[in-house]
């Protein structure tokens, strides 16, 4: 029965493979987004989806607009997992945060926000993590904050991506320029 099981869990894990992980991106906010994945943007209008099947060594972001100062959805496929993240952390035009430690700090060094859209990201049968302020506790506020990544099997049959969960409104963060 054992090897019957790891048989199966191995056939599992290479169709999964094979077919990839859809990822389904909703779009609840009232208006439309421009998903971008770095390469290119595609409109969802307001209520709609878009489908994207990520494969055996995929990783990479996506966000609404092309602008860097973004919620990021993050995943990475490999060694038999869906790793999957949302991080805000600020940028600027000219550089990235470096090393800065925590949020506040990485906007005084920056200059920039990093959040710009509410964001869920639920895979099915593993754990949802949601960002629907700057500052939120699931994402990734500076670069060495190591403990927002979630793994969920690559068998998973679906991950649904949500901007703006709950109807949650777009909101641009406040910029302070005190430090």
């Amino acid at each position: 029965m054992q090897l019957y099981t790891l048989v199966m869990t191995i056939l599992g894990a290479t169709i999964a493979t094979v077919n990839g992980i859809p990822v389904i991106f909703h779009n609840n906010c009232a208006t439309s987004i421009g998903l971008y994945n770095n390469e290119y943007t595609e409109t969802i209008k307001s209520g709609r989806s878009s489908t994207r099947d990520l494969q055996e060594g995929f990783s990479g972001m996506f966000r609404n607009g092309v602008n860097p100062q973004a919620t990021l959805a993050e995943f990475s496929v490999s060694w038999g997992f869906l790793w999957y993240d949302i991080s805000i952390i600020p940028t600027s035009p000219q550089s990235g945060p470096g090393q800065c430690s925590s949020l506040a700090d990485c906007k005084r060094v920056t200059g920039g926000v990093g959040f710009n859209t509410p964001i869920q990201i639920a895979p099915s049968g593993c754990a949802a993590i949601t960002c629907l302020a700057d500052g939120c506790s699931d994402a990734y506020n500076f670069p060495g904050d190591n403990s927002k990544t979630h793994a969920c099997p690559n068998t998973t049959p679906n991950v649904d991506v949500t901007f703006c969960p709950g109807n949650a409104k777009p909101k641009r963060p406040h910029r302070s320029l005190r430090s």
